[in-house]
């Protein structure tokens, strides 16, 4: 086999490169190699970069699904604090409408826990939720501003504050059913008791008047003995508030108070162990009785926001009662 190597130029000489058997061979196997490796270079680059676009889209996918993730994570975040506001908008409302004795028939029914407005989780259906809720809360708002206008001492003299001071307090015992720690028998508790350190203030929830302040005498029949020092502050139609295991007394009897007021001091008189506070509140309907003083409590947080109107009206302590001294 001979190649001829033929230059540019017409004037220069050609060049022969005669092979023998051997170099014959080498060419074959040198030009198999060659296509081989240009076949190769055909059938992977491709596949290279097929690869490495699918790794760059894979990667801006990935980009821009967290991104995206991110901004709804965000959006339901923002959503479930505006319904947590929401809610605690209402709750308050709903127990200030309580105080206020609004019927529930007056009452916007989509305040009403049960009625689920804001159940949903869902950023887009919080979002309708909201706006439902919203015209409920100013319905809301519209009846209470009209209970005030026709009774204008209404707030001064509705109990709406925690009557200890301090940020030291803490609920022991609440208002239902439960096993005496005394007794150990069944029994109803009519109140909330509050531990507290020993001569924080005990302040009058609402403006009153004092009608009773000192010791019921022991008796069989008597539950409010085990209070020891006692305190009955009578809010007009606005029900009346007991105060017990008082350390020392800062009222008589006839005194009128306002909210706010230091009343007396913490202490353990009476059947109690430690520190603390029994506090009652009594309210008017179809007679004077016990409810939930949790409801009467605006300013602190001590229960859930669950409770609707309709079931505040109905709780209240199974009787008959031993009737508050002085009422």
């Amino acid at each position: 086999m001979e190649f001829q190597f033929h230059p540019a130029s017409r004037r220069g000489a050609v060049r022969s490169l005669a092979l023998g058997p051997r170099g014959e061979k080498a060419a074959a196997a040198l030009t198999a190699v060659a296509a081989l490796a240009a076949l190769s270079l055909f059938l992977t680059v491709p596949t290279a970069v097929r690869r490495a676009l699918r790794r760059e889209g894979s990667a801006a996918l990935a980009q821009e699904s967290e991104a995206a993730s991110k901004q709804r994570r965000g959006l339901e975040g923002r959503a479930a604090g505006l319904k947590d506001r929401a809610l605690d908008s209402g709750d308050l409302l709903s127990r200030i409408a309580f105080l206020y004795r609004v019927s529930p028939a007056r009452w916007p029914k989509s305040l009403n826990p049960e009625a689920g407005v804001l159940e949903a989780k869902d950023p887009g259906e919080i979002a309708r939720g909201l706006a439902r809720y919203l015209v409920a809360l100013e319905s809301g708002l519209a009846v209470l501003q009209e209970a005030e206008s026709a009774a204008p001492t209404l707030p001064a003299r509705t109990p709406s504050l925690l009557p200890v001071s301090g940020d030291l307090v803490e609920p022991s015992a609440f208002f239902g059913p439960r096993t005496s720690p005394w007794t150990g028998t069944e029994e109803f508790f009519t109140g909330l008791d509050l531990a507290a350190a020993a001569g924080s203030a005990v302040l009058a929830p609402a403006g009153g008047e004092v009608v009773f302040a000192g010791r019921v005498p022991p008796s069989p029949d008597s539950r409010l003995w085990r209070f020891g020092n006692l305190i009955v502050l009578s809010h007009g139609a606005s029900g009346a508030t007991l105060f017990g295991h008082l350390a020392e007394i800062k009222v008589r009897r006839g005194q009128r108070v306002t909210r706010g007021e230091r009343i007396a001091t913490v202490g353990s008189t009476g059947w109690a162990v430690s520190p603390g506070l029994h506090y009652e509140y009594w309210r008017i309907g179809g007679g004077l009785s016990p409810t939930d003083p949790r409801f009467a409590i605006l300013d602190r947080r001590l229960t859930r926001g669950d409770v609707s109107l309709e079931k505040m009206w109905a709780t209240s302590a199974p009787g008959p009662l031993e009737p508050l001294p002085g009422m």
